[in-house]
């Protein structure tokens, strides 16, 4: 099983996100955080996950934010309807990312 965390602040998106996901038996969800302290905290206190899906813009910060604060060596797929991000994503073991909407192929 592939350990994933979803952090996403926009409660729609991260429901579609996680329905989407429950395609992919191999995927064990542990936890959907909805902002930079959250996430801070949860990668505190946790085992890290092995992928994450990862919105950039939430509601206290960039997503980033996060990943300065706590290492980690999970991959990373930066979720987002942002497109200048892109570079900064991947310097931060990103290994995709999706612009909203996501589409299931492209998963």
């Amino acid at each position: 099983m592939i350990k994933t965390v979803i952090i996403e602040d926009e409660k729609p998106a991260a429901r579609k996100l996680e329905r989407m996901l429950s395609l992919f038996p191999d995927l064990q969800l542990l936890a959907n955080l909805e902002s930079v302290e959250e996430a801070v905290n949860w990668f505190s206190e946790n085992e890290h996950p092995q992928l994450i899906f990862s919105d950039i813009v939430l509601g206290d910060g960039l997503s980033f934010d996060i990943f300065e604060k706590i290492s980690t060596k999970a991959f990373i797929i930066y979720t987002t309807a942002f497109d200048q991000y892109t570079l900064k994503a991947f310097k931060l073991n990103s290994i995709d990312y999706l612009l909203k909407p996501i589409m299931e192929e492209d998963l």
